[in-house]
């Protein structure tokens, strides 16, 4: 049973893909619920528990829960949870001294961790008390886009982020795309995720989207898309260094050449110049970075080429479920013991109410009462009309 508090990425990425072709191969069966929802129930179901990104009370709870039922407890972390920048939209949740608690509870009962980055599990042995395992990150969709050259239209220069990076976003790329509009060469520029504010500025035709939630809607999204040239500005912080390199494999996906900021994790993985471009963190670098590939379509296609051949190598899915299978051999053969079923039923409905109000209580004591009815009624709307719902123009109460 595979468990997070949102399906994001990091749960398709890091457990829900590589898993998936585990249960194919017969060794194991897969299931997926938000912690929110999880009941005893599905407790009792599995033999393994993984919590992906688990920090909240609920996490807490389920994975208690888990082990006093005999089952393994497993936890992925793919992000220094301990220490989120105070730029993240997450910063308040994750620097909170419950949070904080709670994780360190976390690392008191779970079996064993996993993190795809080498720094990220360095830390986490030395806080676990065992050694953590890293396992390596497959790409996305189920097939990689072959490169091809791109002589007739205008070069796409493009960049895909979440929100937590519209600072980034504003005070760099934007002065870097203005430095780089300045030397007369015509381009075309694709930003999505974090709204820009100079698109409408910006001496080059600028498009826009918004983020996509759905991890599958967003890779087909991408795979639609023609861009030349992928950009991975990193703020230079410690924080992002535990990361892993993301951007190197959706950029490959989409058949584009990478600029990335000489910083790690892309510094490990990235030769510059064959796989992609490594460029200090200053607006002329990373100008020069965007007008030497702009100029050079050669240059583009055997980057996007090699970056291609190394992606397929040592990314494949094929290759990551083999890696999985060894480093979860101890746990594949377990069996819990069985469960009386009146227990479950009789259980399930006073603790899911229990489980709600300590939600409650955990969030109005980490972002306030306003915050939390703020939230709640922007969830309704959008369950009433639609994810895209634009909440703001509804909701103007100021915190």
């Amino acid at each position: 049973m595979v468990t997070c508090g949102s399906r994001m990425p990091s749960v398709e990425l890091g457990a829900l893909i590589p898993l998936s072709l585990v249960e194919k191969r017969g060794m194991c069966e897969l299931n997926y619920k938000n912690e929110m929802l999880l009941t005893l129930s599905d407790i009792v179901w599995c033999d393994v528990l993984l919590l992906v990104r688990g920090t909240s009370f609920q996490s807490l709870w389920i994975a208690n829960s888990a082990k006093k039922l005999h089952r393994t407890v497993l936890g992925y972390w793919d992000d220094d949870l301990l220490n989120v920048p105070d730029y993240s939209l997450s910063y308040r949740y994750h620097s909170s001294p419950r949070t904080k608690k709670n994780v360190f509870k976390l690392f008191e009962i779970t079996d064993q961790f996993f993190s795809p980055n080498n720094k990220l599990a360095t830390k986490l042995s030395a806080l676990h008390g065992k050694e953590v395992q890293v396992l390596p990150v497959p790409f996305g969709p189920e097939k990689l886009r072959v490169p091809s050259k791109r002589t007739r239209n205008l070069p796409i220069v493009g960049y895909a982020g979440g929100r937590d990076h519209i600072k980034l976003v504003n005070t760099f790329l934007g002065p870097v795309l203005s430095a780089v509009v300045n030397d007369c060469i015509d381009f075309n520029v694709h930003i999505i995720g974090p709204k820009p504010k100079f698109d409408k500025k910006l001496k080059a035709r600028t498009k826009y989207d918004v983020p996509i939630r759905n991890y599958y809607a967003y890779l087909d999204f991408t795979s639609h898309l023609h861009w030349d040239i992928g950009l991975a500005p990193q703020v230079n912080t410690e924080f992002t260094t535990y990361k892993f390199y993301n951007k190197l494999l959706e950029y490959t996906a989409m058949g584009c050449a990478g600029i990335y900021s000489k910083l790690e994790p892309y510094t490990g993985v990235i030769q510059d110049g064959i796989t992609g471009l490594l460029v200090d963190n200053e607006v002329d670098a990373w100008r020069d970075a965007i007008l030497r590939l702009l100029k050079d379509p050669e240059l583009r296609f055997k980057i996007a080429s090699n970056a291609y051949d190394l992606v397929k190598s040592s990314n494949n899915r094929k290759l990551v479920a083999e890696k999985y299978i060894s480093a979860l051999e101890p746990f594949l053969d377990y069996r819990a013991p069985d469960i009386k079923k009146p227990f479950v039923y009789f259980s399930t409905i006073p603790i899911f109410f229990a489980r709600a109000w300590n939600l409650v209580i955990e969030d109005v004591r980490t972002y306030g009462v306003f915050a939390v009815i703020k939230a709640l009624l922007g969830y309704l709307l959008r369950l009433v009309f639609g994810r895209n719902f634009k909440v703001k123009k509804y909701i103007k109460i100021k915190i």
